[in-house]
């Protein structure tokens, strides 16, 4: 248990009394309003594990899967190029890229599974990652939305109700003080310490993400792929030519080279050059739910304050993402351009960040094509679908599907039985983020635009109506009893679990039946001075990160550590 590491002890006796007693019975006792207690050492345990080795090609096998050629760079190619090399090294990897295409300069906002794909299944280097890259600390997003002037948090503790939702309605009317990171978040501090001479860390503890710079991460994964033996072909792809509708012969480059391949990975982002141009794969629209289509980026200094978690906010036809970097805070308005035109948009974000570099603008639609692999070919990326980055999902859904290819790719055409199942789970998983990605939609009654007043009438939430039905009989959704919460799933796909409704549907405070406190207020209030109590003793990030900078043990205990939630023997949990 936490309480028999002797940094942690430390910590907790350097707090005095009563907090020192009140944090103890907090972290071994009830977790607020839900159902059990809460264990940080246990928090994310269950995944599906691989129950055999992954199949090799036979040698004399005509119809072996031996050359994967992985069209497209950036991150969702260099990420399937590493974790199938990392997982099968017999294949021979190539990257087909064209250098004459730019990788955007955008800051990535990812999910907390982002840690152990990237430190365990590909096998990266946490130090080196943070000297390459310098990622950030998310602790989860904070939405300027709904009526609360303060917007609400949510966090990646979200599952865990540490302190308690209700009891955070019931004496703040929101629910910022619902767990203890979002209690972090709210004072702009990371869970790390100094304490006397020691560096108490409780981030193996709390699940959290990263903050990217794509350029920069980008880069290392290039070098990272050239360094694993990965191939490299830069070229212009000039033709894709079929065999039939469901097989790619090879691709021809503008300067006449061809290209051949035993099974082909579409990482060519909105172009999808092979299963949407060249195989005409239907593709099926989410705009009646997600009307945006645009954004306009830039960069503003943040005069060293390093946010732990991104922030969403609110604009006149859309909203604004804000993800910190080590050199500034990356911005992007994301808008419906039927509703502001790229001028007016790039004025507002200009008026809202004052000190924002010259607009760039991005195009994009919403929606799914009808399958994700055909034939020897597989979409991953924007190449296949493509909500918008509203809860952080582009890499999450990148390694979802990276992770489902590597394990499942046969190693023969002989073999190659899984393809129906495969497009159905992906599908109905990219359904389900659109579903979740439409009630913050719907129900934002932040402002009164023309914009958000169509969204409120307009934006199609049909797949996940029997969820906010049941919601608003009695709230918050994860108290409700086994067979409520059991319908509720059985009605509905949800994206992640009934926690992350809950916090959403709270958070925008949409009318509901609140279930009846278990205990009494002061309760409540006992357990979250005791939160409070780490809270006030936390690092801001800039110094929470030189520590790790300056103690590199502490990643081998974050990441190496058996009793750390991404430890190697942990679950890498997705959706």
């Amino acid at each position: 248990m936490i309480g028999n590491n002797s940094a942690f002890d430390a910590l907790v006796s350097s707090l005095g009394e009563p907090e020192a007693t009140a944090l103890r019975a907090w972290l071994r006792g009830r977790a607020g309003d839900q159902d059990g207690g809460w264990d940080p050492l246990t928090f994310l345990r269950d995944r599906e594990r691989t129950s055999r080795p992954l199949a090799r090609p036979v040698d004399d096998d005509p119809n072996a899967i031996r050359r994967i050629g992985v069209i497209g760079g950036g991150t969702a190619g260099y990420l399937t190029a590493l974790a199938l090399k990392a997982r099968r090294p017999w294949l021979d990897v190539t990257v087909v890229e064209s250098s004459s295409i730019p990788v955007i300069g955008v800051g990535e906002s990812t999910v907390q599974s982002i840690v152990p794909f990237l430190h365990h299944y590909v096998g990266i280097d946490p130090v080196e990652l943070y000297r390459r890259v310098q990622p950030t600390w998310k602790l989860g997003i904070r939405f300027d939305w709904g009526p609360d002037p303060a917007g609400f948090m949510a966090p990646f503790d979200w599952s865990a109700n540490s302190v308690g939702m209700l009891g955070s309605l019931a004496t703040q009317g929101n629910i910022n003080a619902f767990t203890l990171q979002s209690l972090l978040m709210a004072a702009d501090r990371t869970p790390v310490y100094r304490v006397d001479d020691r560096l108490v860390s409780l981030m193996p503890y709390l699940p959290f993400s990263y903050h990217l710079d794509n350029q920069p991460l980008v880069a290392f994964l290039t070098d990272l792929a050239r360094g694993r033996g990965i191939g490299y072909v830069d070229a212009k792809i000039a033709d894709v030519v079929l065999r039939g509708d469901e097989w790619v012969d090879h691709l021809r480059a503008d300067d006449g080279r061809r290209l051949d391949f035993d099974f082909y990975v579409d990482c060519t982002g909105f172009r999808s050059m092979l299963l949407g141009t060249a195989m005409r794969t239907p593709f099926h629209s989410y705009a009646d739910s997600l009307v945006n289509d645009s954004a306009v980026i830039g960069n503003v200094g943040h005069g060293g304050l390093l946010k732990p978690y991104t922030t969403a906010s609110t604009m006149n036809a859309g909203w604004c993402w804000t993800i910190p970097t080590v050199p500034s805070d990356h911005l992007g308005y994301v808008y419906c351009s039927a509703a502001i035109s790229d001028e007016r948009a790039a004025e507002e974000l200009a008026g809202r960040f004052p000190g924002v570099t010259a607009p760039e603008f991005v195009r994009f639609r919403t929606g799914r094509h009808a399958r994700a692999w055909r034939g020897n070919v597989m979409a991953i990326g924007n190449s296949y679908a493509f909500v918008e980055p509203l809860q952080s999902s582009s890499l999450l859904m990148i390694t979802l599907m990276v992770m489902m290819l590597t394990q499942t790719l046969p190693a023969s055409w002989d073999d190659a039985g899984t393809r129906t199942a495969f497009n159905m789970s992906i599908a109905k998983k990219w359904d389900a983020l659109r579903w979740f990605i439409a009630v913050h939609y719907r129900y934002n009654t932040r402002l009164d635009t023309p914009y958000w007043r169509d969204a409120r009438a307009n934006v199609e939430v049909s797949g996940i109506e029997p969820l906010v039905e049941a919601y608003v009989e009695g709230a918050p959704l994860q108290l409700r009893d086994a067979y409520t919460r059991g319908a509720v799933r059985a009605a509905v796909r949800t994206f992640y679990d009934l926690q992350a409704y809950d916090c959403v549907l709270a958070g925008q405070k949409l009318p509901a039946r609140m279930m009846p406190m278990a205990e009494d207020v002061e309760t409540w209030r006992e357990r979250k001075r005791a939160a409070d109590s780490l809270v006030t003793r936390a690092l801001p990030q800039h110094e929470a990160l030189a520590a790790y900078h300056e103690h590199p043990s502490l990643h081998k205990e974050l990441i190496d550590g058996a009793d750390s939630w991404t430890g190697p023997r942990q679950p890498i949990r997705l959706v």
